[in-house]
């Protein structure tokens, strides 16, 4: 009986330390707290056991923690998981779950206390996960992420202006280039690119100048942008405001449609496999895709080169659309606080180079282009610079509606058909689809 009034003094004692430590927070300047996930190396006993901690967050007694993620990002999760455990005594599970089954078995799992303590998720799914109560906000250390990090990464993970991810990756689009045929001084505007190709194109022999995925809105999104153009209204996050007829759209669409000239052929019969592999062939000189391909491309028997997307006519810089994953830490865990130090921990900068040298992902922190292992990288520094000309594609539940009538527009568009009336018939099949979603 002493023995169990004894340790729920220390627990009573431990839960009041960490209350007053999070008031206090805001009080400390930014140079005591920036460097928090070196900080997480003091150590104290609490009833017996060796416990981490930092300044002030304080892990639980008897922390153990859970992780998921996909098979792509499991080798290094166990790599830095065995040091993070070594250090703070805190045990860590890594198990292999997709983002769609993490999802899937927090609805049960989570509740039943067999879920994850962290989640590793694209930035599409927060609405999801958030409307579930399946995840907390970032709120520790909420001024070193904001500080530290892409502001569209940041914006990636914050829904209602709340913070809730703690930023692994981000990954965008841009232009791969086979250097034997093209350079990048050469392409300095959209209207280079053209030019580019009405001279390299052969047909005949399946020679392009350019090709990119003609149909899909992920793709597209730069000749909606680089019109001032939008999806949604207030930064597409308004869906009671729908842009896709907006003047601007319809004058980037036009845009759009005039490069059939350079490209004969239909969205059907331009695969992303037919691209790919008349890339590979050395057939196609400039490819716009994703920097998922990096090291796709990074061992042709070419050099391979990546560049942001230039200018249009109307001198304005296209933006892409952007995806970030990050981890969040389960509304469900006995351990919060073990699970916030971790997850800071393995978004520290060492962490994300370390990361992106075992795995690839490029880090959605600021000022990584001069770290050595991404600087040596063009491909990745070509990635980064277009970064800064990309925001995160947007997460409400509306956004599911847009992708069928706008791939079915593009097609239309893409084939000559009159812009202004098939964009106005999209919208109209938007709306429609929202009022189903929210009946």
């Amino acid at each position: 009986m002493n023995t169990k009034r004894i340790a729920m003094s220390l627990l009573i004692m431990m839960m009041v330390f960490t209350t007053v430590a999070c008031s206090t927070k805001g009080n400390n300047n930014a140079s005591n707290t920036a460097n928090t996930s070196n900080a997480i190396s003091q150590n104290e006993q609490v009833n017996g056991e060796e416990v981490a901690q930092d300044e002030e967050l304080t892990a639980e007694p008897g922390a153990k923690l859970i992780i998921w993620d996909g098979k792509d990002g499991i080798p290094f999760l166990k790599e830095i998981a065995k040091e993070f455990s070594a250090q703070y005594n805190i045990p860590i599970e890594v198990q292999e779950q997709g983002a769609p089954e993490q999802m899937q078995k927090m609805k049960t799992d989570g509740p039943a206390g067999l879920g994850a303590d962290l989640l590793v998720l694209p930035h599409d799914n927060l609405s999801q996960a958030v409307a579930g109560g399946f995840v907390l906000p970032n709120d520790y250390f909420e001024e070193e992420t904001k500080a530290e990090f892409q502001e569209t990464a940041t914006k990636a993970v914050t829904l209602n202006g709340i913070l809730y991810g703690y930023p692994r990756n981000m990954e965008t689009y841009a232009l791969f280039y086979n250097k034997e045929l093209v350079k990048e001084a050469e392409l300095t505007s959209w209207d280079d690119i053209i030019k580019f190709s009405k001279s390299f194109n052969d047909v005949s022999k399946k020679k392009y100048g350019f090709m990119m995925s003609l149909n899909n809105l992920y793709f597209y999104y730069p000749f909606i942008s680089g019109y001032k153009g939008s999806i949604f209204g207030d930064n597409n996050t308004n869906p009671e405001e729908i842009g896709i007829n907006s003047s601007q759209v319809v004058e980037g669409a036009k845009y759009y449609q005039t490069m059939r000239e350079i490209l004969p052929m239909t969205a059907a019969d331009l695969t992303t496999d037919v691209k790919t592999a008349l890339f590979q062939e050395g057939k196609l000189a400039i490819n716009l895709d994703g920097v998922w391909n990096i090291g796709n491309f990074s061992s042709l028997p070419f050099e391979v080169g990546m560049m942001p997307l230039p200018k249009f006519p109307n001198d304005e810089n296209p933006r892409t659309f952007a995806g970030v994953k990050a981890y969040y830490v389960s509304s469900y865990s006995k351990y919060p606080n073990a699970a916030k130090l971790f997850a800071r921990y393995v978004t520290s900068k060492e962490a994300l180079v370390r990361n992106f040298e075992v795995s690839g992902f490029i880090p959605a922190r600021k000022d990584m282009e001069n770290e050595p292992s991404i600087a040596k990288n063009e491909m990745v520094s070509g990635a980064i610079r277009q970064f800064e000309y990309s925001e995160a594609m947007p997460s409400i539940p509306e956004m599911q509606t847009v992708w069928e009538p706008m791939a079915n527009a593009l097609d239309l568009i893409w084939n000559g058909e009159d812009v202004q009336k098939t964009l106005d018939n999209a919208v109209k099949n938007v709306k429609q689809s929202i009022e189903t979603l929210n009946k």
